[in-house]
């Protein structure tokens, strides 16, 4: 029996078909977020909370706090960028919605998405960079010698991500789908 392929055959089946699809997209973005960007914000709370209680009560400091704190803040924001951006999160201006029609609009959402995914492409190359040049010379932090190196390339794949989650949505707008991740809420994200 020859195999069938299931082509939409309306609007209506083609918008379940991507909203499925960015429904499973959204949820890998969300356990990215919650679970590494979670995990490290918990630990930031609990780093904090003993050095200060360290500190103060005994006067013992945690020695290197500083250091893993401002890693794992890093690890915080190259987790959660992708989420942020995908929920509506980050700031956006929109002075000039009102006054264009949704067609001008929908261009300019796509051609402004278009020229952020290239520049994260760079930034995350450049970032690549860097960290092979940081751990060709050796950078580390100051007091517990934790090298910079993995810290660039997790960075420069949270760059990436935040990249796919542009090309998913000017796929999307081309397509002439929503990209707002609420417009099917169900509780999900």
């Amino acid at each position: 029996m020859p195999e069938r392929s299931i082509k939409p055959s309306s609007p209506e089946t083609m918008s379940k078909v991507t909203g499925s699809g960015l429904a499973r997209f959204d949820r890998a973005i969300k356990a990215v977020a919650l679970w590494g960007g979670g995990v490290m914000l918990l630990g930031l709370i609990f780093l904090t909370v003993g050095d200060v209680v360290l500190r103060y009560c005994f006067n013992a400091p945690l020695f290197g706090a500083r250091d893993i704190a401002k890693l794992m803040l890093l690890v915080i924001v190259a987790f959660s960028t992708a989420y942020s951006a995908r929920t509506g999160g980050q700031v956006a201006i929109e002075v000039f919605s009102s006054f264009l029609g949704p067609r001008l609009l929908r261009v300019i959402d796509i051609a402004v998405r278009c020229v952020a995914a290239a520049m994260l492409a760079v930034l995350s190359w450049r970032l690549t960079i860097s960290g092979l040049s940081a751990g060709r010379f050796g950078e580390a932090s100051l007091s517990l010698k934790i090298p910079f190196a993995p810290f660039y390339f997790l960075f420069a794949l949270g760059m990436l991500l935040y990249a796919a989650v542009l090309l998913v949505e000017i796929t999307l707008l081309m397509r002439g789908g929503s990209i707002d991740p609420h417009a099917d809420d169900k509780g999900d994200i």
